[in-house]
C-alpha cells in the first residue's frame, strides 16, 4: 500500500482505523450486494460512500464521548462471486474469524447480507442470541417474489438458525406489513414496537422495556436497515417508507443499548443513488458512530464484549 492510500485508510472511520491491528476492538466488514433487492437497488455503492465520507467527521460523540482509544480496524469489502448465496460460507468463515475477540459491524448492501452474518454468529455463539431487528418491514417473509433469499427473507432465514429465536427477538420501527410476516409475528409471539407506538409511548419507555426483556441474555445483536428512519431523515433507499422513526429516536435507541451484552451489528440499505446531498450516509454515519460508542463504553468497564 503506498503511503498515501496508507494515510487515507487511517483517516477513515473518524481517524480511528488502524489498517495493521491485531484484535482490535471493532473488526468492520461490508457486503456491497445488492441483487436481492426487491425494488431499487443502490445499496451495493452504500458501504463505499459512507467509507469515503467517515474521514469527514470528529472521533467525538455528541455527549463528549471521545472514542480515541477505541481500535477499529476496516477489513473492507468481503469479495463473492456472480453468486451471492454460493458464497455464503466464505462469507460465514471470515466473519467467524474475527468473533473470538472484536465486535463485527457488518456494512450492506441490501437487507439480504445480514443472513450470512447471522449465520456465522449462529454457528460461533455457545450461548442465545438476542436480536433487536430494527427495521421499517418486518423481512419474514418465506419467499419474495419466487426467492427464499430476497431482502424481504432475512429474519425469517435467521429464525431458522440454532442461536436466534422468536422469543429473543424484538422488532422496532416496523410500519410495513406484508402478510406473511405479519401471521409469522402473530402466530410466533414475537415482541414488536411499530412506529406508531414508538411515537406515541416515546422512545425512552420502548428502549427501557427492550432491556428488560433481553437483559437476562449474555449476547445481543443489532440488525438496523436505514430506511427505519422516516424519508425525511434518510431517502436515499430502496423503500423510503412514511411515518418512521427520526434519527434522534434511533441514536437515542441505540445508546440505551449500553445496559445490554452488544456483540454484533450490521447497518443496510444505504443507496447512495437515491440519496440527497448525502444526507442518508451521514445519517448512516452518526448510527456507526453510536454504536462504536457502545463498544467504547464496554472497554472501559472493562467488561468482554466479544460472543459468549
Amino acid at each position: 500500500m503506498k503511503k498515501r492510500d496508507s494515510l487515507e485508510a487511517t483517516s477513515a472511520w473518524a481517524r480511528l482505523n488502524r489498517p495493521q491491528a491485531e484484535g482490535p476492538d471493532v473488526a468492520m466488514f461490508a457486503l456491497p450486494y445488492d441483487g436481492a433487492a426487491c425494488f431499487r437497488a443502490g445499496a451495493a455503492k452504500g458501504p463505499d460512500r459512507i467509507r469515503s465520507l467517515s474521514s469527514e467527521i470528529p472521533p467525538v460523540l455528541e455527549t463528549g464521548q471521545d472514542l480515541k482509544n477505541l481500535l477499529v480496524r476496516d477489513f473492507g469489502n468481503i469479495p463473492f462471486g456472480n453468486n451471492f448465496v454460493a458464497s455464503y460460507p466464505k462469507i460465514e468463515e471470515m466473519i467467524t474469524q474475527k468473533l473470538e475477540h472484536s465486535f463485527v459491524l457488518t456494512l450492506g448492501g441490501d437487507h439480504s447480507i445480514a443472513i450470512p452474518v447471522h449465520r456465522a454468529f449462529s454457528q460461533k455463539a455457545t450461548e442465545p442470541i438476542g436480536l433487536i431487528f430494527i427495521d421499517a418491514h418486518t423481512d419474514l417473509s418465506d419467499q419474495f417474489q419466487g426467492s427464499a433469499y430476497s431482502n424481504a427473507c432475512p429474519l425469517r432465514r435467521t429464525m431458522e438458525t440454532a442461536s436466534f429465536s422468536p422469543e429473543n427477538t424484538i422488532l422496532v420501527g416496523t410500519r410495513c406489513f406484508e402478510p406473511a410476516g405479519l401471521s409469522y409475528i402473530q402466530d410466533h409471539k414475537i415482541k414488536i414496537y411499530p412506529a406508531h407506538i414508538v411515537a406515541e409511548r416515546g422512545i425512552f419507555a420502548v428502549a427501557s422495556e427492550i432491556v428488560q426483556h433481553l437483559s437476562g441474555l449474555s449476547n445481543v445483536y443489532l440488525s438496523i436497515d436505514i430506511d427505519v428512519l422516516d424519508p425525511a431523515f434518510a431517502p436515499g433507499t430502496g423503500i423510503p417508507d412514511a411515518g418512521g422513526l427520526t434519527t434522534r429516536e434511533l441514536m437515542t435507541l441505540i445508546r440505551a443499548m449500553d445496559a445490554l451484552p452488544v456483540v454484533g451489528a450490521d447497518l443496510v440499505e444505504v443507496a447512495p443513488n437515491l440519496d440527497v446531498s448525502d444526507v442518508t450516509s451521514f445519517a448512516a454515519l452518526r448510527v456507526i458512530m453510536e454504536i462504536l460508542g457502545l463498544v467504547d463504553r464496554r472497554k472501559i468497564r472493562l467488561e468482554r464484549y466479544t460472543l459468549l
